[in-house]
């Protein structure tokens, strides 16, 4: 069987700045059985701004969800599932903006 898509679309006009934080700040949102990811010993936060298009949920496009602006912030993490290290993101805030 198929495995489902949830999420297909195009990420145009990607910019992200990156900074460093203190790692304390970031306790609260970490999820159970992740660590922080750190890159080169430190904590790093993103602001991710691109335009989402030909957006696409379960294959469906959804009307005004299709083409649209997002800003999201995040973290890095990463969880050993008894193999490997696998990483992930944590969105501490997003906000999508129709045009």
């Amino acid at each position: 069987m198929a495995k489902t898509q949830f999420l297909k679309a195009q990420w145009n006009n990607l910019l992200m700045l990156n900074y460093e934080v203190d790692p304390d700040i970031l306790k609260s949102y970490i999820p159970p059985g992740t660590v922080l990811d750190l890159w080169e010993g430190k904590a790093l936060v993103s602001m991710v701004g691109f335009m989402f298009l030909d957006t696409q949920v379960l294959g469906i496009k959804w009307p005004f969800h299709i083409n649209f602006e997002e800003v999201n912030l995040r973290f890095y993490v990463k969880h050993f599932d008894g193999n490997e290290w696998k990483r992930g993101a944590v969105f501490i805030s997003e906000l999508c903006l129709n045009p």
